[in-house]
């Protein structure tokens, strides 16, 4: 069913999103870093944290919401709600294909974020080196963070089947997410908020925050946890929803 889904997601604007919000994020970064090269520390490090900054906080979260309401749009759309009610596959099933297809976008959309981050450095800025493995760490555990956004905003999307609606909600996480964070109110909440979750698990070893944690095993452990245990009530919750509603 995951096959399905990516296939339907073949020429959707989906893809569009998961290059142009890393590429948008990188060209924010590097000017934040280019212009402000006197009070910032040279060096990877420094370049990575103002490329995740704002990422972290909006964009990435922002773009899941984006493309779960395109994913659950074609089903909104004609007889398709009808024919997915019809199928014989369990509704726990129909919800997991459509999470795992977004958590490749994802997947794919952090690669990109890499892969631009790279090469601008490299290139343009003409750093030194490589980054620092910290980097692909918390661009691989900001995948994991993200799969309690694309499970919440899943659920959204499902539930409400205008395009904008389920985004403007994404929007609010986001404020929510950075409200908690950075007013002194984070801890265990800053884990309960899927967007929040995103924002901490990207900000782990970053120069730009003030109070980011290290990006160290009891750190990443607490967010898979708390990512695993998201997930799953949110998929579980859009799974017995989708098994009560009706044709239409």
């Amino acid at each position: 069913m995951v096959l399905a889904e990516l296939t339907k997601l073949r020429r959707s604007a989906l893809w569009i999103v998961a290059v142009v919000l890393p590429l948008l994020a990188v060209v924010t970064g590097s000017v934040n870093y280019g212009g402000n090269t006197e009070t910032l520390s040279v060096g990877w490090a420094s370049y990575w944290s103002q490329v995740v900054i704002f990422y972290g906080m909006l964009f990435m979260s922002m773009g899941i919401a984006v493309m779960a309401s395109a994913a659950w749009r074609m089903e909104h759309r004609g007889h398709n709600w009808n024919l997915l009610m019809a199928t014989p596959a369990r509704a726990l099933s129909v919800i997991g294909s459509k999470l795992a297809a977004l958590a490749l976008v994802v997947a794919v959309m952090q690669l990109v974020l890499l892969v631009l981050v790279v090469l601008t450095g490299r290139f343009v800025l003409g750093l030194d080196g490589w980054p620092h493995w910290h980097s692909g760490a918390a661009a691989l555990l900001g995948v994991v963070a993200a799969l309690p956004v694309i499970a919440l905003q899943s659920l959204l999307s499902m539930l409400v089947r205008s395009f904008a609606a389920p985004v403007a909600l994404g929007l609010l996480g986001c404020v929510a997410g950075v409200g908690v964070l950075y007013s002194g109110g984070g801890g265990a909440v800053s884990h309960l908020l899927p967007q929040a979750l995103v924002t901490t698990a990207l900000s782990l070893g970053s120069t730009a925050v003030a109070d980011a944690g290290a990006v160290d095993l009891p750190a990443a452990a607490a967010v898979v946890l708390s990512a695993a245990s998201l997930t799953l009530v949110l998929w579980g919750l859009a799974a017995a929803v989708l098994s009560r509603r009706d044709v239409r």
